[in-house]
């Protein structure tokens, strides 16, 4: 069972990132990159490949893949496929949202949908998504070592984001700080 599930865990996180990068962009006249992501992108992609592998080297070498429950599991798969659908109305209410970071010409800050209540809605789906994976894995281990390590490293993506979004927006990013949560309505 721990295998079938595994398999749909890795399908619906391939799911997720075509969501995301084949999301159809709005056309601008020019994409301007943050000039310091502070190494937020290579940490990103680093942290991909350890999640990615994390279960597989648990499963091979720990054995400890029957430490959760088949309900746990599957729980897993519902999270992970509502952060697909989070992403995706994240991704359509924003005309300018970007999976680089980097803003456009013509670019506001959006307020409609879930961005009236939290700045990184798309961040919150891929945590939540990483979180419903680590669940899949049936291992407590590669659970902690997933979702411990991809929350700290979307923690300072979104630091470089807002300093990125502060410099670009100014007061205004800040009064919208000042009205939202970061990733969890009402919590932080």
């Amino acid at each position: 069972m721990t295998f079938v599930v595994l398999v749909l865990a890795y399908a619906i996180l391939a799911s997720l990132f075509y969501v995301e990068y084949h999301y159809k962009t709005r056309t601008t006249t020019t994409l301007q990159t943050a000039g310091d992501d502070r190494g937020t992108t290579r940490l990103l992609l680093l942290s991909y490949l350890i999640a990615i592998t994390t279960p597989l080297v648990c499963l091979l070498l720990l054995d400890t893949t029957t430490a959760m429950s088949d309900y746990v599991k599957w729980t897993g798969l519902g999270i992970m496929l509502s952060a697909i659908f989070f992403l995706r109305w994240a991704t359509t209410v924003n005309p300018f949202y970007l999976p680089s970071l980097s803003t456009t010409d013509d670019q506001f800050i959006c307020t409609d949908g879930p961005y009236k209540l939290i700045r990184h809605p798309g961040y919150c789906a891929f945590m939540l998504a990483w979180f419903g994976f680590g669940l899949t894995t049936g291992s407590w281990i590669a659970f902690f070592i997933i979702f411990l390590l991809l929350s700290l490293v979307y923690l300072l993506r979104i630091q470089a984001e807002e300093q990125m979004m502060l410099d670009r927006f100014g007061v205004d990013y800040q009064q919208y700080m000042n009205e939202t949560y970061r990733i969890i309505p009402y919590v932080y």
